[in-house]
């Protein structure tokens, strides 16, 4: 469980040092992204982004995890959460939810 809110801190991190980060501010119509994910570790993952285009500059991280997972590998359990920062338009986005799987 720490290592889960650990993990959850060190994204929240990142994710303000990708926001407050300078970003030189050009008229071309180049798209500028980068994105950082965090390796499988015990059924979690955390996606960070940063993207610049003509809609602006947007931040975004993504949280997934296993929650469970069926002996038979056929089913199972997903929790994820994602949001999301324009800071030209102040939009900000944000989600998540549980999903179900299973084979037949």
């Amino acid at each position: 469980m720490f290592f889960k809110y650990t993990l959850l801190l060190l994204a929240a991190c990142c994710l303000a040092l990708v926001a407050s980060g300078s970003v030189p501010m050009n008229e071309g119509s180049r798209i500028l992204a980068r994105h950082a994910r965090s390796p499988k570790s015990q059924g979690g993952s955390v996606d960070l982004g940063y993207r610049k285009d003509a809609g602006g500059r947007e931040a975004s991280i993504q949280y997934n995890h296993n929650l469970y997972t069926s002996r038979d590998g056929r089913g199972s359990i997903d929790a994820y959460a994602q949001g999301s920062r324009n800071f030209d338009h102040n939009r900000n986005n944000y989600g998540g939810g549980i999903q179900g799987r299973w084979r037949f």
